[in-house]
């Protein structure tokens, strides 16, 4: 049951951030908040990962924050946020699938625009719709 909870917890998260990081380029800190709350609550009462799948999976997160902070925000600090975030839930291994797969999806799909020239190599890309994509369709559900 808490495995369903997670995912379903996880898909929500994306989703909703997704929509936002699609139209506004931007990701929301109360989302980010409550499901960082719920989930730390989860884990300590169910403890459905160890101590350390939790740490390594914020850990990934806090990475991606300084690699945000050193590269001048080429990835978002909102995107580090999230992972911190998707971290609780998923743990270190199932945080790195995720951003490893959303990653890939994202230069594909940039990479098809970029030989139909519908966009440029300057041009922002909001990355959390396609973690969304990654979830749903790399078999997170």
């Amino acid at each position: 049951m808490e495995e369903k909870a997670v995912k379903i917890s996880v898909l929500i998260l994306l989703f909703l951030n997704g929509m936002l990081d699609w139209k506004k380029g931007e990701i929301s800190l109360i989302s980010l908040y409550s499901f960082g709350v719920l989930g730390a609550i989860w884990n300590l009462k169910f403890g459905f990962q160890d101590l350390g799948e939790l740490c390594g999976g914020i850990g990934l997160g806090i990475g991606l924050l300084a690699v945000a902070f050193f590269s001048r925000e080429a990835i978002g600090f909102g995107d580090g946020l999230l992972f911190c975030v998707t971290g609780i839930y998923l743990g270190f291994w199932g945080n790195l699938r995720l951003l490893l797969t959303g990653t890939l999806c994202c230069a594909l799909i940039q990479a098809v625009g970029l030989l139909f020239r519908r966009v440029r190599m300057k041009d922002r890309v909001p990355l959390v719709p396609f973690l969304l994509l990654a979830f749903v369709g790399g078999g997170f559900l």
